[in-house]
């Protein structure tokens, strides 16, 4: 067991898109390490992981908690906001968004200090390289505590600002898809390529239990089309919904649910209406992450039809996706390269060219069809999430990322 008080920041927690970081949480606190969340803020949705970990919320800019923080910080570490405003000039020169984030959250960086420091937690690890590493740089000026990243997605890809004065004062970096550890290398001198390490996310399975081997067969599981995520560009709902409309169109039992909310949920509503499929087509909202799984549990198909944003935002693995695996849902998911580490076509999954409406339809319309298929590809999809993305496994690989930095700092 690993004995080790690590601080975690988030922009949110809990998220109830991140679901993947509440499980890894959870397992590191079941290897004995003490997790302290420090986030700007939080969702009403409520993880299991929360009843094992404190969590600290930013305060007021003009509160109590602020003036205390900075009160205490100036009365132990004199010298530390001095290398803060040292921090933000040297920002401002070479990427001013990220100064202009660590000054407007000088309240926050005080507050998360002063707990770090009071609660002895002996590393700092930010999740995600925007905000959080911003805030987690501005923490290691003032409590010389190790430093460590874990990049995802639209961090990579969107808003990395400053990464390399990030990774430089990072112990180590992680990131969950061989795409993003790729675009790491491409944008970072090789000097800090020993840094980057590859930690897929995963679900929590028991190899005894196969689910594929127990999925219902039962008239309204065969004729469930099922899609989860946040309602907005990248997860491409705008192109599944019409794709879904053709490939039903001599079927109308078919139905599709969308589990999710977000900023197109009004262009969605038009978009259904607009081909009348008022009574097929349901945007269910945010559900809770068991019933989520339920649902995708009883359905034959989950559809991931990820596109690229026009700002570059992308998926890596969409957690949904090993949730499927797991439930023995087949997949339809875009032919992305994260998408790719863990669907491969006619394998473990059907692929299609992110916005190709008639290709998704068509790849509906078969599996829809196909009981044999979706069970050969269900069988090789278990096989796949049991050796690439056991949650165990992999947070362990982590855990021990921490504690050999934890390790080189006690005999430094």
């Amino acid at each position: 067991m690993f004995d080790m008080k690590i601080g975690y920041i988030f922009t949110t927690f809990p998220s109830q898109s991140e679901t993947f970081a509440a499980r890894e949480i959870e397992e590191l606190a079941r290897l004995g390490f003490n997790i302290t969340i420090l986030a700007a803020t939080g969702q009403a949705h409520v993880d299991k992981s929360q009843k094992i970990t404190k969590t600290l919320y930013r305060p007021p800019f003009l509160s109590s908690d602020t003036l205390i923080s900075i009160g205490y910080i100036l009365m132990t570490s004199p010298l530390a906001l001095v290398k803060l405003v040292g921090l933000i000039l040297r920002l401002l020169w070479s990427s001013p968004r990220e100064a202009i984030l660590i000054t407007g959250n000088l309240h926050t960086i005080c507050f998360f200090a002063k707990h770090l420091c009071q609660q002895r937690i002996s590393h700092i690890h930010a999740y995600f390289l925007n905000w959080p590493a911003c805030i987690g740089l501005a923490l290691v000026k003032i409590t010389n505590l190790p430093f460590s990243i874990a990049a995802h997605a639209r961090d990579i890809f969107v808003e990395s600002g400053a990464i390399k004065l990030k990774l430089s004062h990072a112990k180590f970096t992680v990131t969950c898809t061989q795409q993003g550890l790729n675009r790491l290398k491409t944008n970072l001198p090789k000097k800090y390529h020993p840094k980057l390490h590859l930690n897929y996310h995963g679900i929590k399975i028991n190899p005894e239990h196969r689910c594929y081997e127990k999925k219902p067969s039962n008239a309204k599981a065969e004729t469930t089309v099922i899609a989860v995520g946040r309602l907005i560009k990248k997860k491409g709902f705008s192109d599944l919904i019409p794709a879904f409309a053709d490939a039903v169109q001599d079927n109308s039992g078919f139905k599709l649910l969308i589990v999710g909310e977000g900023p197109l949920r009004k262009h969605l509503n038009e978009l259904i209406h607009q081909l009348t499929l008022e009574n097929c087509v349901h945007l269910l909202g945010w559900q809770k992450n068991d019933l989520t799984l339920r649902l995708i549990g009883q359905a034959a198909v989950l559809i991931a039809p990820s596109i690229i944003a026009n700002d570059g935002d992308r998926d890596g693995i969409p957690q949904v996706i090993l949730e499927a695996f797991a439930c023995g849902t087949t997949v339809v998911a875009s032919n992305l390269e994260g998408i790719r580490e863990a669907v491969e076509h006619y394998k473990t999954g059907l692929l299609v060219n992110p916005g190709n409406i008639r290709g998704l339809s068509n790849a509906i319309r078969e599996l829809l069809n196909n009981r044999d298929l979706r069970n050969y590809l269900s069988r090789n999809a278990y096989e796949t999430l049991e050796q690439r993305f056991y949650l165990e496994k992999n947070v362990r690989q982590l855990a021990c990322l921490f504690a050999e930095t934890n390790q080189c700092s006690t005999e430094q």
